[in-house]
């Protein structure tokens, strides 16, 4: 039998469809890895490497062709897996699928199916087959039992009855792997780890989270059952990894990897003197200065903390329980070890209060002032199957901000689904709260505006405000309701605050427009010069070079802000130098600045339309009277891709 298992389609955090995540998804490998092992041949479809690289138009005709693609293949059944942000997809692909050939079973499966089931299936016809919870262990057999639906044996299935109408049967039971080293090991040939130029790769560790925060469906999907991979396979793994796409850099995918100090003290013996680097996620209060250097020691170079807020009352209200007097000390702790960090907040709690949401900004600004801290500030989400949801999802609400994960609306009929079907589309909802919903939007977009000028520049800034990022987004929002009101937060608006607070010549306003111009400029590909040099062929400025002129020599800047302390007093006029010109240019998912004489900005200005270099070189051989000028001196700006060939 040939099953096709359909990868989710998660929108990138940054927006841009350039940076969607073409990592393998690791549950489907792991799918396809049991049911190779029973014999099936299996494929999976990845919309978002087609998206990522112009194969896939992410337009209306997206479920059309993502169907056409999926039937061209010729599959005995599809699998789709569907988190709540990417339901959209799975349902419309699922649906044309069934419109041409209704004898194709559709199965569904992940965290998003599994608490919905029943709904899904009273809703959606074009799914035959739920897998509730874990599936490795029961899918041969639910493959097996496909054709007569004989599935009442098998637990932790929800199916529509064969003959039988709209008849729903349902086994009991929640399938759960306990030992994930008898898994086979996964093949990450379903992917095309080369093409897609991975240079980490991602490993399930291990499964369940034994905590019970009250917003998070993670626990109720693996039924707070914590499990690790021994060190011994998870060393395996890596070799086999290392030893086939030549890779060092690993992200062991884990919810709670330290919770079981026994188990890492064991991976970290196995794996120190491999040469290999990896990440992990942890808890602020499940790890400790001694634990933290055995795991550099073994190469870990990266935890992802998932704090969710700085407030004390909210941490008892939403049961994360942390000690937040414990948070900077242990990033402290992990900086001083060469371990670079994130730490991850929410808002938009329905009991937040403006002090807690307050204590949570200011609480991310104290982390940002570590440059190896990456901080960032989430908007909650309503999710099925959490604690949360069960006291509060009757009062959900819609106002069309569909955060930065959720599949986009791309036709009336999604937004119709979204809208008749809140119990299912909760992830486009929200949680009334006692704080105003565009207060909660404009925090969130606010501060990953601020994340985008990087660490150095943005803990300096908040040395004007007190090192209090509330005040500071207080007085942005306060100026943006002033000069914009209703607008949503942008970096264009950012700029003009800085402007309005500083004046428009200061050094903090060059440095804001520099660091949001070189984070816009990231492209996804680098443009580079065609053929040979010649003075007589037209050129003209590359569509990912940018000019930003009157600004300051922003790198010298920084490197003075990194030499200076908190302590410190801000920059004066006499240290931040003259005026010049960048230029700024766009590269694969990085980007350069180059600063420059105004002058030179002035030469440039002169390729924004189709201009031969010959041409250039003798107008400014007749500015200057200097006819020594050849037009060889712009082969440099063409070898690095600033000018390109207009022809």
């Amino acid at each position: 039998m040939k099953l096709l298992l359909v990868d989710n389609l998660v929108m990138p955090e940054e927006g841009s469809l350039a940076y969607l995540d073409v990592h393998p998804h690791l549950g489907l490998l792991a799918l396809a890895a049991v049911a190779e092992a029973d014999g099936h041949r299996v494929q999976i479809y990845d919309p978002k490497r087609l998206i990522r690289d112009g194969t896939l138009a992410y337009d209306a005709t997206l479920y059309e062709r993502a169907s056409d693609a999926v039937l061209a293949e010729r599959p005995d059944v599809v699998g789709f897996t569907a988190l709540g942000c990417s339901f959209l997809f799975a349902l419309n692909v699922a649906a044309l699928l069934k419109r041409r050939e209704p004898d194709l079973p559709v199965l569904l499966g992940g965290p998003h199916a599994t608490m919905l089931h029943r709904q899904i299936l009273e809703r959606f016809p074009q799914f035959d087959v739920v897998v509730r919870y874990e599936a490795d262990e029961i899918l041969p057999a639910v493959l097996d039992c496909l054709e007569r639906r004989t599935f009442d044996v098998i637990p932790g299935l929800s199916w529509r009855a064969t003959g039988r109408g709209s008849l729903l049967r349902f086994t009991d039971g929640k399938p759960k792997v306990e030992n994930l080293d008898l898994l086979p090991i996964a093949s990450y040939d379903h992917y095309p780890i080369a093409e897609l130029g991975l240079s980490m790769l991602r490993i399930e560790a291990g499964r369940g989270c034994p905590f019970a925060c009250t917003f998070c469906s993670t626990a109720g999907f693996f039924q707070r059952s914590f499990r690790i991979k021994s060190a011994e396979r998870l060393v395996r793994e890596l070799d086999i990894l290392h030893r086939r796409y030549r890779v060092s850099d690993f992200k062991l995918d884990h919810d709670m990897f330290t919770v079981n100090r026994h188990k890492v003290m064991e991976f970290c013996e196995a794996v120190a003197g491999r040469g290999y680097r990896w990440r992990a996620s942890a808890r602020i209060d499940c790890v400790d200065e001694a634990l933290l250097k055995k795991m550099a020691d073994a190469g870990c170079v990266n935890l992802y903390f998932g704090v969710e807020t700085g407030s004390a009352r909210m941490q008892k209200i939403c049961q994360k329980r942390l000690d937040l007097q414990r948070v900077e000390p242990i990033l402290a702790a992990a900086d001083s070890l060469g371990i670079e960090t994130t730490a991850s907040f929410i808002t938009g709690y329905p009991q937040e209060t403006g002090q807690d949401r307050d204590d949570t900004l200011d609480m991310i600004g104290r982390c940002a002032r570590r440059p190896s801290c990456l901080t960032q500030l989430h908007m909650l989400a309503p999710e099925p199957g959490t604690p949360l949801f069960d006291e509060r999802g009757a009062e959900i609400a819609y106002d069309g901000y569909g955060g930065p994960y959720n599949t986009r609306l791309l036709s009336s009929s999604d937004e119709r689904e979204v809208l008749d079907h809140p119990e299912i589309f909760q992830t486009y909802y929200y949680y009334p709260a006692a704080l105003p919903r565009a207060e909660c939007i404009f925090v969130v977009e606010a501060a990953d505006l601020l994340r985008r000028v990087g660490p150095v520049i943005f803990a300096y800034a908040l040395r004007e405000f007190g090192g209090r990022l509330s005040r500071l987004i207080s007085e942005w929002r306060h100026f943006a309701n002033e000069t914009s009101p209703g607008a949503a937060p942008d970096a264009a608006g950012l700029e003009a605050f800085v402007a309005a607070r500083f004046g428009g010549g200061h050094h903090l306003h060059s440095l804001f427009r520099y660091a949001l111009r070189l984070y816009a400029a990231r492209a996804p590909a680098d443009v580079v010069a065609e053929g040979p040099y010649e003075a007589d062929q037209p050129c003209i400025l590359a569509e990912n070079v940018g000019l930003l002129e009157d600004i300051h020599n922003c790198e010298v800047l920084v490197d003075r802000i990194r030499r200076s302390n908190e302590a410190s007093p801000m920059l004066g006029d006499a240290d931040v130098g003259g005026l010049g010109t960048y230029i700024v240019q766009g590269h694969g998912e990085a980007a350069t600045g180059y600063w420059v004489e105004s002058g030179i900005a002035t030469i440039l200005d002169l390729f924004r339309s189709p201009r031969s270099c010959r041409a250039v070189a003798q107008w400014l051989a007749d500015v200057t009277s200097n006819d020594g000028i050849d037009a060889s001196i712009f082969e440099p700006l063409l070898r690095r891709g600033i000018l390109v060939s207009a022809r």
